[in-house]
């Protein structure tokens, strides 16, 4: 098994020589660069000391080599938090690094951008905290990790941007579990 540094550079190679090929000369529609970035928050109290809280926020920067397509290096950092009295009383922090190709459903010129996002990615987990009966949860994940995901921007002008984003980090790489790492955000977007 590799060993997480092994896996970091895996992943800034394959992702220095996806630059290498995104700033090859391409059609006439390329050469926009993408500066993003997004937040969410939620908070789920169950009664006075039982709750659920998580936050995430991320950036992006992305090339776009033609019209509909963009390569994207994305880093998301996420802390959920759940106490519940006997039951659990734990803290997940994950940060996500990811490589993504980002393909836009419809030309520049419309204002609503639909897009689809497919990448993969390097999961760095810390947990901490204990479940019922004193098990505890594993102290450190270190995985790839798959990156499915769509969105939408809405342009407000040619440079600017509203972003709203469903994303799935699968890890290990397995789409069995699409469901258990689903982040909504909502952010904004600078085009030069």
């Amino acid at each position: 098994m590799l060993g997480r540094m092994n896996r970091i550079e895996i992943l800034l190679v394959v992702w220095i020589v996806g630059l290498v090929f995104a700033f090859m000369p391409k059609e006439a529609g390329a050469g926009a660069f993408e500066l993003s970035s997004g937040f969410s928050f939620s908070r789920s109290n169950y009664t006075e000391s039982n709750f659920n809280w998580s936050r995430r926020w991320g950036f992006g920067f992305g090339y776009y080599f033609s019209e509909h397509s963009e390569l994207e290096f994305a880093f998301q950092d996420a802390v959920e938090r759940t106490k519940i009295l006997g039951y659990e009383d734990t803290t997940f922090h994950d940060q996500i690094y990811s490589l993504n190709w980002v393909q836009g459903l419809l030309g520049k010129n419309f204002p609503i951008q639909p897009y689809i996002k497919i990448g993969i990615g390097q999961l760095n987990r810390d947990g901490n905290g204990t479940y019922l009966g004193g098990i505890t949860p594993p102290l450190k994940v270190d995985s790839l990790t798959g990156v499915l995901g769509a969105g939408l921007r809405l342009y407000l002008t040619k440079t600017f941007g509203i972003r709203f984003e469903g994303t799935s980090y699968l890890a290990g790489g397995s789409i069995k579990n699409w469901e258990d790492n689903i982040a909504l955000s909502s952010g904004i977007s600078y085009y030069f």
